[in-house]
């Protein structure tokens, strides 16, 4: 088209339908050219989630272990069972009888003695009866209580017959009645007392036997605590 002095004048507007757009830069984008960027864009998304998918079934994957070395119908392991399992491994006698194949594998504080379920701590210093409670009551557990001929003799063996030793029994009642520091009652046909049964009583092994000693006399004593069973 001229104008009136005789110059071509171009018409640049765009035709109606023509849906192309100057982007920020001042590139020109085209219809087919946005629907190509969506398309790679929602690509890209879809394969972010599957890499994470996967990467988190591999983590569960190495924790708990291939499915297929377990038994058929066998639980998962929980972490507190795995905790147990590698306790065992690490500080249990599996050659020996007292493994967890079996009977179980009984665990005791260091220094203390094993037999049946208890654990045994025979002191160095010796001590009034009331300071030898106080000490068993610091290390977490109580003087001894015998329950029967086979203990006995196991603690026989662990003062090797010379050391006198204060267990747990004394005269608390005021019918001066020998007690536990458990609070049953002595049986003696079972053990039966040697000495006297004064207010200030308390009860000592000597030898294969227990007698009645004056509270503030000075003794070793035994402490005993329940062993831990895995």
């Amino acid at each position: 088209m001229e104008n009136s002095e005789g110059y071509t004048v171009l018409n640049l507007r765009p035709t109606r339908g023509n849906s192309a757009h100057l982007s920020p830069d001042g590139y020109q984008e085209s219809p087919t050219s946005a629907c190509c960027y969506k398309v790679a864009l929602g690509a890209l998304a879809t394969w972010f989630v599957i890499l994470t998918l996967l990467g988190i079934t591999l983590g569960i994957w190495v924790f708990q272990g291939p499915t297929h070395d377990r038994p058929a119908g066998a639980a998962e392991d929980t972490p507190l069972e795995e905790l147990v399992s590698h306790l065992r491994q690490r500080l249990c006698d599996t050659a020996s009888g007292s493994s967890a194949g079996s009977s179980g594998c009984k665990l005791c504080p260091r220094d203390w003695l094993t037999y049946r379920n208890k654990c045994y701590w025979l002191s160095k210093a010796s001590a009034f009866w009331s300071e030898s409670w106080k000490d068993c009551e610091t290390r977490t557990s109580q003087m001894l209580v015998i329950q029967d001929k086979e203990e006995m003799g196991f603690i026989q063996n662990v003062t090797q017959g010379t050391h006198l030793v204060w267990i747990g029994l004394a005269i608390k009642s005021p019918e001066h009645k020998w007690t536990w520091v458990d609070g049953s009652p002595l049986d003696q046909s079972l053990f039966p007392v040697t000495g006297s049964a004064e207010g200030n009583s308390c009860g000592m092994i000597r030898r294969n036997r227990i007698n009645s000693e004056s509270c503030n006399t000075e003794f070793k004593w035994i402490c005993q605590t329940g062993a831990i069973l895995l």
